[in-house]
């Protein structure tokens, strides 16, 4: 079955070039490929043999010490039901909407002006490393 890995790595480089630098790919025991795009992670798409499931980053702290991640579903294709392009086209647009999102709830720290993502923020305009630096926080 060429055709069939051709067309699965043509898609594998196509996701690849999608997603914001730098890029993660893990290979996962069921089969399916996970790619985290960004850093701090933005987007993350599964990819199995017939669906691409396009995610915003989302981390959740589980304890002081422990955060996780747990992506949120923006939309999944039947790419092996569609034509290239189309499939193409649409998680383009996936992606892209998945990281518009993620990024619109960075915030701008007030003591060091760095964007910074809502997983490290101790207020809604001060980071954790300024809040443990000017407030005093210890954690």
């Amino acid at each position: 079955m060429q055709g069939d890995r051709l067309e699965w790595e043509s898609l594998l480089a196509s996701i690849q070039a999608e997603l914001p630098s730098p890029v993660e790919q893990e290979s996962v025991a069921d089969g399916s490929v996970v790619f985290v795009g960004g850093q701090p992670g933005e987007v993350v798409v599964r990819l199995t043999k017939s669906l691409a499931t396009v995610s915003e980053h989302v981390v959740e702290w589980e304890g002081p010490h422990e955060a996780v991640v747990r992506p949120v579903s923006f939309g999944t294709v039947h790419w092996r039901r569609m034509a290239e392009g189309h499939a193409l086209a649409v998680l383009s647009t996936l992606i892209r909407a998945a990281r518009e999102s993620r990024l619109s709830k960075y915030r701008t720290c007030r003591f060091c002006e760095r964007s910074v993502p809502p997983e490290h923020l101790h207020e809604e305009d001060v980071c954790q490393s300024c809040a443990q630096r000017h407030l005093g926080v210890v954690y």
